[in-house]
Formats: C-alpha cells, structure tokens, sequence
C-alpha cells in the first residue's frame, strides 16, 4: 500500500488546530459510530494495509475498482472517516408522474366537496370520467400518491362547543361551609362485561351520600338524580359542586339555575378538589356495586339493593371523618350545635 495513505490505526487524531478542528473530527466520529458499512469499510482498509490488496479481495469478496475507489476517497480526505460513508444512491433526476389536469380537477373536487373519499373509490369515479375522454384512467395506489403530493385533504376543522354561560370555577377543597354543599360525580362500571353508569353526590359537611343508576350522560338523567337526594336530603342544597363533563352542562346548568342553586366546576384534572364524593365512588364501588349480582339477571331488583345499602350507609355504617358518628346522626347534632344556630 503506498505510502501517501494516511494511517489508519487511530481513529481519533489528536486536535492541534483549535476548537474548528475538534468539532470537525468530533462530528466525523459520530457519522462514523451510527454507520455500520463505515466500519466495515474501515476494516477493509486496514487489512489491505496489512495483507495487501490481492488477498484483501479474496477475503472479503470485494470488488478491485471499489477497494481503490474507498482507498482514494479516503486519501483525499486526509483520513476522515466520514469519506467512507456510504452516499446516497437516488438518482439526480428522476421520473416524474404524468397527470393530466381534468382527472386531477375530478379529483381535487371530489375531495374538496365531499370529504376524505377514499382512493378505491375515486378510482371507479376516475375511470368513469377518463372513459368519456377517451383516456385511461388511474389506478388506487396512484390516486393515493396524487392525494398525498397535492395535499387533497379539505376536512372541516371541529368546532368546540361554545358555552352559553361563564363556568365558575373553584381551585381548593371548601372548608368552613355549611350543610347543602354537595358534590357530585359520574361513575361507569363495568361488572361482568356489563357496563352500569351512575350518578353520585354527597354533601361535603354532613357526608349524607346519594347514588342512583342512569342509562346514559343525558343532562335530564343528572337532573333526575339531583331531584331525588333533594327529595330525601333534610338540608335544602345551596351549591352543587361537579367537575367539567357533559351531564353537568347544558341542561342540569339550567336546572340549578332555575332552583337558585350555585353551580362550582372544577378545574381539569384536579380530583382532589371534588375528593369527598371521589372517596364516596371508590367505597360504593367496594362495598356494594362490584358485590351485587343483579346488575345482570335483573337490574330493577339492583336499584331497590342500591336503596338498602344507601340507608345503611346513611344511618347505620359509622364514618372515620364525622368520629364514628352516622351521617344521619351527625347531621341531626349539627343542626342542634351554636355552629348552626
């Protein structure tokens, strides 16, 4: 191997040139470390150094015009690996798709006036139209590369639906209120492959809970829900706090606007602030919803179980946060507390 060719046993030369020439090897390594056929390349190099050019090409089955072409590359480079890079194979100029422009109107208006048509069917459309022109039509792979090219996409952006009223929103949990601050909560179940939706409120001093089953996120179900724990609730509600989903909005705002009653969202994935009736979803969940049977045989019967558990719930199950007290009977000596007079 001639002389002139630079040494190949250090890959990484030392820097006498300043910070220009460090980036520049450092930038060279780099394509160097992520190319395999570099490195293989570099093999190659150093075995021809070693054992000569014949038995190099008998061992690794490379031709003789592309070991010189590595080895002069490489020399001219002075040594830098990313000479040895592998380099692009496209083509300078290539073929470019014939299409004529009335297929290309069709399909521009097809999308534009009809949405996301998909290519199979714009290629019977196409065919069609070009056998009336006496051409040929397009295949669906290239009306897919046609789409594609000329960015025939002309969705409808989404709107957001536009509330008519300004959400009021709370940050923190309440604290130092007063009996009628309720939460409420939508929860789905899925017992048995059997999906159960519920509605759940529970007043944040009293801790006197509700839950009633819905068929579905309809307002008039929430306010249904609402009416019911009022019905049987002693404290009349003043403010109902609920997080931001669709059965709390439209009509069930509406309802409590109508019964004078303050409606508090909460902010977006922020739990903690709606945190009583939460604790409340988990435990009903626990202790009765996942336990009762009837959700599937007969879900009539599993409303009237839901009824016996929330009155035990409410009168005889003792709570941790109310001193082991009922809610019930926590609710009767707070109203005769100084607190509440």
């Amino acid at each position: 191997m001639p002389s002139d060719v630079p040494s190949l046993r250090y890959i990484f030369p030392k820097f006498h040139h300043g910070y220009n020439a460090m980036m520049k090897t450092l930038a060279s390594s780099l394509k160097y470390e992520s190319s395999d056929p570099t490195k293989f390349r570099l093999h190659v190099l150093e075995y021809g150094k070693a054992h000569g050019v014949k038995a190099t090409l008998e061992a690794f089955r490379v031709g003789r015009s592309t070991y010189f072409e590595w080895r002069q590359a490489f020399v001219r480079s002075k040594g830098k690996l990313f000479s040895l890079v592998p380099r692009s194979t496209r083509p300078h100029h290539t073929r470019r798709m014939e299409i004529d422009q009335r297929l290309l109107t069709l399909i521009k208006s097809v999308r534009e006036q009809y949405g996301r048509v998909g290519k199979e069917k714009l290629k019977v459309l196409v065919f069609a139209y070009a056998t009336s022109l006496g051409t040929t039509g397009y295949s669906a792979g290239k009306i897919g590369k046609i789409i594609k090219r000329h960015n025939y996409f002309f969705d409808i952006p989404k709107q957001k639906h536009k509330l008519s009223f300004t959400r009021s929103r709370v940050k923190r949990v309440a604290k130092d209120i007063r009996p009628g601050y309720v939460e409420m909560d939508s929860v789905i179940v899925y017992t048995n492959g059997t999906k159960l939706r519920f509605i759940t409120m529970v007043d944040v001093v009293t801790k006197i809970a509700y839950c009633e089953r819905v068929t579905s996120g309809l307002s008039t179900h929430t306010n249904s829900a609402l009416t019911s724990f009022r019905s049987k609730y002693p404290n009349p509600v003043h403010t109902v706090q609920t997080d931001n989903g669709s059965e709390f909005l439209g009509g069930f705002h509406e309802h409590l606007e109508g019964l004078g009653i303050t409606h508090l969202f909460t902010y977006p994935h922020c739990p903690k602030v709606n945190g009583v009736v939460e604790r409340f979803n988990r435990t009903i969940q626990e202790e009765f919803i996942q336990r009762c049977e009837e959700w599937l045989i007969n879900p009539s019967r599993g409303d009237q179980k839901l009824a016996e558990y929330l009155s035990w719930y409410n009168e005889v199950r003792p709570h941790a946060s109310l001193k082991y007290l009922t809610p019930q009977k926590y609710a009767e000596e707070y109203i005769k507390s100084p607190e509440c007079m």
